[in-house]
């Protein structure tokens, strides 16, 4: 019989509507529960604190300062926040692959699918005329739960809830459904099991940002200065269905809209293609195409040699577990694809072992080239005249998140203040890249040796001195080079001190130095062991108070800095600004400037605890237990203090850790304090003065 040429077949579209008109109204019932149903139940649950509070309008609705205080709940709601509209999320990703599943159910059943292509209807006018029903039955339901979303917030009176919300919430519900269901159409062309159409449906959506990050977290495995952290920032969110529950935080722009539409068009096309070549007998296999089997059996292999072996890496830190993660991960898949294709267990034959030998010998080629470096990455290093910045951090979420702004507004008169939410590490003076690039130099020469200690401390499980670098180079020429390290910093010390100790690196670390304090309008210092507070409202004094921070920070060394397990500080420092911000920072020990000005001005003993605050100390030879009832007053060889110079001393140097690096903390001390409270410590034996060395030595 001959075929009708035509787009669309009325009578087909007709039957699937008829046939799962069911599918269009659960997803409306499903989307009208998660979406109107949730705004009215966050409605009444506002309405009801308000009467609580007798905040009630006289009209019955709720007082505009809750609604104000309750804009991101409602916002939430269209903005696919998994921790408001979790069903909503669930229902926008499931309801679309199972259209696309039932609809094209036919083509893995022989019968349905003989019958089927039996009408005089040519194949391309039966996939589209199944896209365009599943398209209605998807769209409608989106359709209809933004009008009534819309007619809610009018009837409500709920300004927060816009048309422009609506309509970006429509908007990407469309898009995202259009490619989970071609996608999933798509699918279907090449697989003859439902099943398996459905698990490569999902599988494919979230395979972009699957399969880069476990190629990226195995590269780094190989690759010295891979920088794993900034490229998984990049593709986490390439996978639409992960980058569907980000929206709430990463609003979709026009170009990646037009990305997704574009793929979308691309994949219908390419489903097309397929239908008209597939085979009718196919129905019932994994794959019908023959060509795509080596490629399916391949890279199910490849994948699940990269999820097992670095799951043993992350596990056992040995790169032994690594390549055994690699060779049972790769071989039961491999065989396991084959038995999926066969519908068979015997799939032993000579020709299949020699293909997976082959896919072994692939990959110890890769492995083998990236262990010596074949394209020279790890040598790598910019010229001083080509580099116009360095970034220079423990990790790179400072550098990502660079453009964030914060605005805050003023509850008192309605201003409103933008600032830098996170102020990247970026260095441009000579001197500065000088010295982080000497660093780096270093660090290069140093490889070798480097990578077999961290091998070494990862299969001890011993991290202790070990820290992270992030280096990201913008060049002259708009290029830029990242690298990332974990190195051990007591053999870079004499590198680390002059970066650590420039002006750049203590202002990005620092906000008080980025601040004017003539901003300030409090500055409050809290005590919380001896429950002492001082606030301070007088601008000049806190001005005074700040330029004597800024000067002990400025004048702070590499070696306060980062000193392991320091002593305790004083207190804590709160500054707040006039845009309501909030500065914080600690009153470290080291901060002479500061302490001498609060002497200067008789508000030292109010702002942290004091001999005078403290009956007695306690002290006990450490035994390496930490148990905190151990010391008693009564017990023989205990040394009691309560000579004010002493009690001072105590408190300057005890620690609240009672490991330093290599060492372990040699006295067990206790404060009791005159209120009543007890705190406890510990001293090392480098720290102890001559009095408590002689106690405890007879």
């Amino acid at each position: 019989m001959k075929s009708k040429t035509s787009l669309i077949n009325r009578g087909i579209l007709l039957n699937d509507f008829k046939r799962f008109a069911w599918i269009g109204i659960g997803y409306l019932l499903l989307l009208l529960f998660s979406t109107p149903l949730k705004i009215v139940m966050l409605y009444s649950q506002l309405k009801n604190d308000a009467v609580v509070a007798g905040v009630v309008l006289e009209n019955g609705g709720v007082a505009a300062i809750d609604l104000v205080n309750a804009t991101s709940r409602f916002l939430s709601i269209l903005q696919f926040d998994t921790n408001a509209v979790l069903l909503q999320v669930m229902s926008l990703i499931v309801i679309p692959v199972l259209t696309g599943l039932l609809l094209f159910r036919y083509l893995q059943d022989s019968q349905a699918s003989d019958m089927v292509h039996a009408l005089p209807v040519k194949r391309e006018t039966i996939y589209n005329t199944h896209v365009l029903a599943g398209i209605i039955l998807l769209f409608l339901p989106l359709i209809l739960t933004a009008l009534a979303t819309w007619a809610l917030a009018v009837g409500l009176n709920l300004k927060e809830i816009t048309g422009a919300v609506i309509l970006t919430w429509l908007g990407v519900s469309l898009l995202m459904n259009l490619l989970f269901f071609i996608v999933t159409a798509a699918v279907g062309m090449v697989t003859g099991m439902s099943s398996v159409q459905g698990a490569l449906s999902f599988i494919l959506l979230l395979l972009p940002s699957g399969l880069s990050i476990l190629l990226l977290y195995n590269v780094s495995q190989f690759v010295y200065g891979f920088p794993y952290s900034y490229y998984l920032e990049q593709v986490t969110s390439i996978s639409p269905l992960i980058r569907l529950t980000e929206v709430s935080n990463y609003p979709v722009g026009s170009v990646e809209a037009g990305v997704y539409l574009a793929c979308s068009v691309v994949i219908y096309f390419l489903g097309r293609y397929f239908y008209r070549k597939r085979p009718l007998e196919s129905a019932g296999n994994a794959i019908v195409f023959d060509i795509l089997r080596p490629i399916f059996t391949y890279s199910v292999a490849f994948c699940f040699m990269l999820l097992v072996g670095g799951n043993f890496y992350s596990s056992q830190n040995s790169m032994g577990w690594t390549y055994f993660g690699y060779f049972i991960g790769s071989i039961l898949a491999y065989f396991l694809a084959e038995m999926l294709l066969n519908k068979s267990l015997q799939v032993f034959q000579m020709q299949r072992v020699k293909g997976y030998g082959v896919f072994c010998l692939a990959i110890v080629a890769i492995i083998g080239l990236l262990q010596i470096d074949f394209t020279g990455y790890e040598k790598r290093l910019p010229a001083p005249e080509e580099i116009k910045s360095i970034y220079f951090d423990n990790s790179f979420y400072a550098l990502r998140a660079k453009d964030n702004m914060r605005t805050v507004v003023d509850p008192d008169d309605g201003r409103e203040y933008t600032y830098q939410l996170f102020v990247p590490g970026i260095f441009t003076e000579a001197e500065a890249i000088t010295d982080i690039q000497s660093l780096h130099q270093q660090i290069i020469a140093n490889r070798v040796d480097d990578k077999k200690a961290l091998m070494a401390s990862r299969n001890n499980r011993s991290f202790q001195g070990y820290r992270q670098i992030c280096l990201a180079y913008e060049l002259e020429s708009g290029k830029h080079l990242y690298r990332q390290y974990t190195i051990f910093e007591q053999n870079y010390a004499s590198s680390l001190k002059p970066i650590y100790e420039s002006p750049e690196y203590k202002e990005v670390h620092n906000e008080i130095l980025r601040i004017d304090a003539a901003d300030a309008n409090m500055l409050e210092i809290s005590a919380p062991m001896s429950n002492k507070n001082l606030r301070i409202i007088d601008r000049a004094l806190i001005q005074q108070a700040i330029s004597a921070l800024q000067r002990d920070i400025n004048e702070e060394t590499y070696e306060q800095m980062t000193i392991t397990n320091r002593s305790p500080s004083w207190a804590s420092i709160d500054i707040t600004l006039d845009n309501k911000r909030v500065i914080r920072l600690d009153w470290e020990k080291s901060y002479e400037h500061f302490e001498q000005w609060l002497k200067d001005t008789g508000q030292y003993d109010q702002a942290r605890m004091v001999p005078a605050d403290i009956e007695f100390v306690l002290l006990e030879k450490f035994t390496g237990e930490e148990d905190k009832a151990v010391i008693y007053e009564e017990k023989p060889g205990v040394l009691k203090l309560t000579e004010p110079e002493r009690l001072e001393f105590c408190l300057r140097n005890y620690t609240h850790g009672y490991i330093r690096g290599d060492e372990q903390a040699a006295y067990h001390i206790v404060f009791k304090l005159k209120n009543g409270s007890t705190y406890y410590g510990f001293l090392f034996e480098e720290d102890a003065p001559g009095f408590i060395k002689e106690h405890f030595a007879g």
